[in-house]
C-alpha cells in the first residue's frame, strides 16, 4: 500500500511541527505535506531536509487557495492560531476556510482538528470573554452543522496547558526570587485548583495513533492531557528539585488581569480573555475530565510525558534566572 499523504498546517509551529516530525519517522506510511507561510525559514528547511514536501499557503487567503494545497490529501491536521492576530473574527474565517477546502478534497479520509471547548457552554454563560476558545468551538460547530460527511471523518482534539509554556513564557509561568531569595508565583487559582497539562511535543504521538486507528476516533473529541496539576504543586516540585524556597500567591481576577497588562503588556481585552480561561478551572473544575471526551491519558499504547519527566529533561532554573 502506498504511503498516505498528510497535510500538516502550521508545520513549523509547536503542534504542527510535532506532528510533521513524528510522521516523517515513517516514510513507508506517510508523505508529509508541510504548510507554511514562509518555506525559506530555517524551521521549514529543517523539515524539508528530513523529507517533508513544503507548500506555501496563508490561511487568510481563503478556501480556494487552501483547496489547491489540500489536493490529493488523505488526511489533514488542521489548526488556527488566535494569538497571531488576536482576533476571533480572523480566526473563525480561517477555520471556516480550512473546513470548506477540506470538504472539497475528494481524496480526504480523515480530518484532525486542533480545537478548544465552548467556554459559554462549560460555564453556563458565566465566562463570555475567552475568545481564543470560543472561536475554535464555533469552527467545530461549523464542521458538525454544515458538513455532516466531513464531521463523520473528523477527530477533534482539545489542547490544554503546555509544559513548554515555562520555556516560551518564563516570566508568566515560572517564579522569580524576591529580595529574600524566595521564588514567588501568582495565579488566580487556589493552591488546589488543577488544570489539564501535557507536553506539546507529544502531539505527534497522539495524531499518529489517531490516524492509525482507522474509524475509532471519527466524530469523537479527545481531551489531550496527561496530568491534572495545580500550579502550586508544579512550583513546589521545582522548589524541591532545585532546593529553592517558594511561595504561591492567589490573586483575585482584577489583580491578575492588571498583572498581565503591566508585566506582560497585554491589552485589557486579551488580559481578560487569558484571566477568564484560568477562572474556568477555578470556578468549574477540570472541565476536560468529562465522560463526553475521550481521555488521551487512557488511550492504549499512548505514552505521554509527565511533569517530573519534563523537569528532568529541562533546566528550568536557568529559565527562572533569565526571566
Amino acid at each position: 500500500m502506498s504511503p498516505r499523504t498528510v497535510v500538516v498546517i502550521g508545520a513549523t509551529g509547536s503542534q504542527g511541527g510535532s506532528v510533521a516530525r513524528e510522521l516523517l519517522k515513517s516514510p513507508h506510511l506517510y508523505r508529509v505535506r508541510a504548510i507554511t507561510r514562509d518555506p525559506s525559514k530555517p524551521a521549514a528547511q529543517e523539515l524539508a531536509a528530513i523529507g517533508a514536501e513544503l507548500r506555501c499557503a496563508d490561511l487568510s487567503e481563503g478556501a480556494e487557495a487552501l483547496a489547491a494545497v489540500f489536493a490529493g490529501a488523505n488526511a489533514i491536521f488542521a489548526l488556527t492560531d488566535f494569538w497571531a492576530t488576536q482576533s476571533s473574527e480572523a480566526e473563525i474565517a480561517q477555520g471556516r476556510a480550512i473546513v470548506d477546502a477540506a470538504a472539497r478534497t475528494s481524496t480526504l479520509q480523515h480530518l484532525v482538528w486542533s480545537a478548544l471547548p465552548d467556554p459559554e457552554k462549560l460555564s453556563g454563560g458565566a465566562l463570555l470573554h475567552i475568545h481564543h476558545w470560543k472561536g475554535k468551538s464555533i469552527v467545530t460547530d461549523y464542521i458538525h452543522q454544515q458538513y455532516p460527511a466531513l464531521w463523520a471523518m473528523t477527530t477533534t482534539v482539545l489542547f490544554p496547558n503546555y509544559f513548554e509554556n515555562c520555556l516560551t513564557h518564563p516570566d508568566r509561568y515560572l517564579s522569580k526570587p524576591d529580595a529574600q531569595g524566595v521564588y514567588n508565583m501568582s495565579f488566580p487559582h487556589s493552591p488546589h485548583t488543577v488544570m489539564p497539562n501535557v507536553s506539546i511535543r507529544d502531539t505527534g504521538k497522539l495524531v499518529q495513533l489517531v490516524l492509525e486507528s482507522g474509524t475509532t476516533y471519527f466524530a469523537k473529541t479527545i481531551a489531550f492531557y496527561n496530568q491534572a496539576l495545580a500550579e502550586a504543586d508544579k512550583l513546589a516540585a521545582i522548589g524541591e528539585k532545585y532546593n529553592l524556597r517558594t511561595k504561591y500567591h492567589t490573586l483575585n481576577a482584577d489583580e491578575f488581569q492588571r498583572l498581565l497588562e503591566t508585566r506582560d503588556g497585554m491589552s485589557p481585552e486579551i488580559a481578560l480573555d487569558f484571566t477568564e480561561q484560568l477562572l474556568m478551572f477555578e470556578k468549574f473544575g477540570n472541565v476536560y475530565d468529562s465522560p463526553e471526551f475521550v481521555q488521551a491519558k487512557e488511550i492504549p499504547g499512548l505514552k505521554l510525558q509527565t511533569w517530573v519527566e519534563f523537569l528532568e529533561e529541562n533546566n528550568l532554573l536557568a529559565y527562572m534566572k533569565r526571566s
